[in-house]
Order: structure tokens, then C-alpha cells, then sequence
């Protein structure tokens, strides 16, 4: 998979929302064994929504950008249009491909 740009603190988490119009961001850890099972399928992810830039912010190095979100499961997405979170899928379960593809279509169809 090629690897999704990193998010590494909050000046890079602001820089990245306020200049890109469409940001899918995927909070993950390198121990999680869900987050093994959905960085299979994030290359797929990817490919279906060209229109976003994607990212990813791993959450054990990140903390206090984690709390400041509210991200305490991974792995996690968030969806930003123009700035402004238009949705997220933050739990502690497992997620498939077909849940996650399902969720950004239905948060980017609003």
C-alpha cells in the first residue's frame, strides 16, 4: 500500500483541513489488530474516492490531538468538506471495507 501522508500534530491536523477542500483522515495505531485488517483495504478506499485527499494520524503519537477530537477508538475516520467535519465513524470495533465505503458515501451524499 502506498503509504498515506501523516498527520503529526495539531499545526499539521490545521494546515491540512484549512487547505484542502475534500480530507478523509484515518486514525490508526501500529498495534491495533483492526487497524491491520483496515489498512488492507485503505488502498481500495482510496482509489474509490479520488476527489479526497487522504491522511493518517497515528493515535498513540498523538494524544492530546486525539483528546482534543474525541478519537478514543481506532481505527477511525473523519470526513472534512471544505474545513468543516461533515461526519465521522469514531468506535472501538473492528470496521470493514464495505462499512467504511458505505459511511463516506452516505456522509459526502448529505
Amino acid at each position: 500500500m502506498k503509504t498515506l501522508p501523516k498527520i503529526n500534530n495539531m499545526e499539521e491536523y490545521d494546515n491540512v483541513i484549512e487547505n484542502n477542500d475534500k480530507v478523509i483522515i484515518y486514525w490508526n495505531t501500529k498495534w491495533c489488530p483492526d487497524c491491520f485488517v483496515s489498512r488492507r483495504f485503505m488502498p481500495i478506499i482510496v482509489n474509490d474516492f479520488e476527489d479526497f485527499e487522504f491522511y493518517q494520524i497515528e493515535k498513540n503519537q498523538n494524544l492530546e490531538l486525539a483528546a482534543h477530537l474525541n478519537i478514543y477508538g481506532v481505527p477511525s475516520f473523519l470526513v472534512f468538506v471544505k474545513g468543516v467535519e461533515v461526519g465521522r465513524l469514531v468506535n472501538k470495533r473492528r470496521k470493514s471495507y464495505n462499512e467504511v465505503k458505505e459511511f463516506i458515501q452516505n456522509t459526502i451524499s448529505k
